[in-house]
């Protein structure tokens, strides 16, 4: 049974508001600040980028990929292309991408081989669950309020390790493909969003916001076990 929701705003601006939001913004929480500006020192950030590699490499790479389940066929085909058509890049394989990235930084093979913390493992679980579950429109508030922003977040790390710490830009390379994919992947979330979200009715709306919310607090969670 669903609540009576009143609706404050359309679904678009609320979305609007909330990514306006300082804690909903990825790029702005204090020790991705330091990252990004070389503040934070390399041990620690080894160990940031250590913590999110079970994330975005692994398994666990395909996790906003989930939502394929709950769009439609036709988007869902797009969806495989968008994979299919970055597998023919090596610069795309985020496995070998992010551990060159972590070599250089210094990290150790029994580093990279560790088991995923529980707070990774939980980020994981949250972007599949909401993607292979929730419904359409949760899976694209998540793409809105998270998964479009890391290109970019990616890309100002690439800037970050280079200025800072010296990395080569041969350990960056994956690092600046998924930099390169923003423009197409703001046009793909908007897609979505105007699919499937303009529309929603308030109390789905308000399900796929608190989704997003969830979402954003396992990122800030693992961000913060650092």
């Amino acid at each position: 049974m669903k609540l009576d929701v009143q609706a404050s705003a359309p679904p678009k601006e609320l979305l609007v508001l909330d990514s306006a939001k300082t804690e909903n913004r990825i790029a702005e929480h204090p020790i991705w600040k330091a990252a990004l500006d070389g503040t934070l020192p390399k041990a620690r950030l080894k160990k940031l980028l250590l913590a999110f590699y079970p994330v975005v490499a692994g398994p666990g790479r395909y996790a906003f990929a989930a939502k394929v389940s709950q769009i439609d066929p036709q988007d869902g085909k797009e969806l495989f292309l968008q994979l299919h058509e970055s597998l023919k890049n090596p610069a795309a394989d985020a496995d070998a991408g992010w551990r060159k990235v972590l070599l250089a930084l210094g990290a150790t093979a029994p580093e990279l081989n560790v088991e995923p913390s529980a707070e990774a493992a939980d980020l994981v679980d949250v972007l599949r669950e909401h993607g292979l579950r929730s419904g359409p429109v949760h899976a694209a508030v998540i793409a809105f309020m998270l998964e479009q922003h890391l290109p970019r977040l990616w890309g100002k790390l690439a800037d970050a390790l280079q200025k800072h710490h010296g990395v080569k830009a041969s350990a960056l390379e994956h690092l600046r493909f998924e930099a390169g994919r923003a423009a197409k992947v703001d046009k793909w979330v908007a897609h979505l969003v105007e699919k499937y979200v303009a529309d929603a009715d308030p109390y789905t709306t308000f399900e796929a916001r608190r989704a997003a919310r969830e979402a954003l607090w396992a990122w800030t969670a693992l961000t913060e076990t650092n």
